[in-house]
């Protein structure tokens, strides 16, 4: 609690300052506009009332902490924000004694916070939910058990209409909140206006005292205060930078994926009939949004539910149906134990994972865990093509369904176009230096690094789980040398897996790739020096072992 408390107008000057600072940083450096600036007056409030790090707060989806980073000890370096070397976007108890969690995740929230408030009652343990929180399974599961444990929480649900789009699900459309909250021991207050910081003040005033299970419910507006947020808070979500009059983009945008699922649809509905396309909340970047307008029983967005979605797509599978679910590789691990369920079962469907490999989005949306979660999997069959083209020729062979289970295709990160090949293996360059190997979005790497020494050869693994073994060392021949690139992790990775089945020959490797931490912020550049995977690193791997 401040020591002294703003006044009203002070309150309001404050907002307004945080809002301009918010909206002209985005603008620079995009990122997310939409929720940070529905919940400023909120955070005014709780900053205002609760002693902050004595008491506890848990972001759920930390896009929405902007303001909280400004009110605690970040202001100044706030525009070093998602920089190498600056703070992140996110919470990260690394980074701040005000942090009491790592963000970027949806769901986790009450679930750390509940952790926090067994047996302190001296001080208020807070969650945070918002931007579609409601729509994932382990609110539900930590709402269950702090009803029993009656312990000093408050759960705030930031109630703003939207996830990334529109918010779905049953809780949502018919308002049952407040039943359902008591139902499990909470104190039920709201929905209260998110935006009267004095009346939030109160608010917390009074649940301050309560030393049991509080669920307060605030109304929000996405965009709150900056026209064009408001006009499209879609878009407004998360976007590149832009104009900061118009809200217009700087730099016009391409989605090709987006068009070519577009285009793709009607060929597929046409050759397979009934086709469904399922999305666990990433509608709007894989086209599935425009899709819904032209199927609308055939496209479901299930909300941030990576768990469900996966279930709910196999069990669509299972019943006959051309199933397409598509889970970004970033949130993939979430539904790790559904996915191990469907390959066990040997389900008939397709899996597009969007953002695959090395991100520049620091360390809790990186896409790098599909190649040794796949790779260790029975029944799973994972491809990665180098362009949309290859993507296009894969989607319509991991429809024929002549796999024996589930087929998951990665989106490329670069646009190469390699050609299609049976084994999986393409070779794209010739050469009897060297042979290397690209896994994942790393084919871009291996020509630049071919172009610069020569006489290189360089096989794309297009098939990378389970990797044809026997066509890899036919490809090879009796190359000696092998740097291997990939776009995840070394150990247990991919390029682990070929070299212990090359152990027979006289055989000098090297394996780039991420070795034993997450990636931090930064450009994708900057990431790439940081863990010694940028091109001079690459170069130098390459001369040591032709020199050897």
């Amino acid at each position: 609690m401040s020591v002294n408390r703003k006044s009203a107008a002070q309150l309001v000057t404050e907002a307004a300052d945080m809002r301009k600072l918010i909206i002209e940083k985005m603008s620079v450096d995009g990122g997310h506009v939409g929720s940070p600036l529905a919940v400023i007056e909120l955070i005014q409030a709780l900053v205002e009332v609760f002693d902050f790090p004595k008491d506890k707060i848990v972001f759920d989806g930390a896009h929405q902490m902007h303001a909280y980073k400004l009110l605690t000890d970040r202001a100044e370096a706030f525009a070093t924000m998602d920089h190498r070397g600056g703070i992140g976007e996110y919470a990260d108890i690394h980074e701040s004694p005000y942090d009491f969690y790592i963000g970027g995740r949806i769901g986790i929230s009450i679930s750390a916070a509940l952790g926090y408030a067994v047996n302190h009652p001296e001080y208020k343990s807070i969650a945070l939910l918002g931007d579609g929180s409601m729509t994932a399974g382990q609110p539900y599961e930590a709402l269950n058990h702090a009803g029993a444990l009656a312990s000093n929480l408050l759960v705030i649900y930031n109630d703003n209409d939207f996830a990334v789009t529109e918010t779905v699900g049953y809780l949502h459309t018919h308002n049952t909140v407040r039943e359902f909250s008591e139902s499990l021991g909470f104190d039920y207050v709201g929905a209260v206006d998110g935006h009267d910081t004095q009346q939030l003040i109160e608010l917390l005033d009074d649940i301050k005292q309560r030393k049991h299970p509080v669920f307060l419910h605030v109304k929000t507006v996405k965009g709150k205060g900056y026209e064009p947020a408001l006009r499209d808070p879609v878009t407004f979500h998360w976007l590149d930078p832009f104009d900061l009059e118009t809200g217009a983009l700087k730099k016009k945008p391409v989605n090709k994926f987006r068009d070519l699922i577009l285009k793709k649809a009607p060929e597929l509905a046409e050759k397979h009939g009934e086709v469904y396309w399922v999305s666990p909340a990433a509608a709007r970047s894989t086209g599935l949004k425009e899709l819904k307008k032209i199927y609308p029983d055939h496209v479901f967005d299930t909300g941030i539910n990576e768990q469900h979605c996966v279930t709910f797509s196999a069990g669509l599978a299972l019943n006959g149906n051309k199933v397409i679910c598509f889970v970004p590789a970033t949130f993939f691990p979430r539904a790790l134990d559904q996915i191990t369920d469907a390959c066990m079962l040997r389900v008939p469907m397709v899996f597009v994972l969007p953002g695959s490999g090395i991100s520049a989005q620091g360390q809790t949306l990186q896409g790098i865990y599909t190649l040794p979660i796949l790779n260790a999997i029975p029944h799973a069959t994972l491809y990665h093509p180098s362009s949309l083209a290859d993507f296009d020729r894969l989607l319509d062979r991991a429809l024929e369904h002549e796999h024996n289970g589930p087929v998951f295709l990665h989106k490329p990160g670069e646009d190469i176009e390699a050609g299609v090949t049976e084994s999986g293996v393409v070779e794209v360059r010739d050469g009897g230096r060297l042979s290397v190997i690209s896994i994942g979005n790393t084919l871009g790497k291996a020509v630049r690094l071919a172009d610069a020494l020569g006489d290189v050869q360089v096989l794309h693994i297009q098939k990378v789980a389970p990797v044809d073994l026997d066509a890899l060392q036919r490809a090879m021949g009796d190359s000696s040398r092998m740097l291997i690139l990939e776009d995840g992790f070394v150990r247990s990775g991919i390029g682990q897996h070929i070299v212990a089945s090359l152990l027979h020959k006289p055989m000098r490797y090297e394996i780039l790739g991420i070795r034993d931490r997450f990636p931090g912020i930064g450009t994708l550049d900057e990431v790439f020096e940081d863990i010694g995977f940028d091109d001079a690193a690459v170069l130098a791997a390459a001369q040591q072992l032709m020199n050897a």
